[in-house]
């Protein structure tokens, strides 16, 4: 498995933005939107999967972003 560590996240997604136009302040939005949309989804089946790779606590864009693709290589 491929070691990462949240600065490797963060170094990632500064490159992402500025090669797509974007700073890396608005990608942190946006993925800090997606975790508040998993968060208080209607559906019961994301909230649970959300709940089972973060428990009740609220992950940081690079946490989230780093536990889901090491889960996703993890389940290959």
């Amino acid at each position: 498995m491929i070691g990462l560590k949240k600065r490797d996240i963060k170094k990632a997604l500064k490159a992402g933005g500025k090669a797509g136009g974007s700073s890396y302040a608005d990608i942190r939005t946006d993925i800090e939107a997606t975790i508040d949309e998993a968060m208080t989804s209607t559906s019961p089946e994301v909230r649970e999967n959300f709940k089972k790779l973060f428990g009740n606590k609220r992950p940081t864009p690079e946490e989230y972003i780093c536990l889901l693709y090491t889960s996703d290589a993890a389940d290959d």
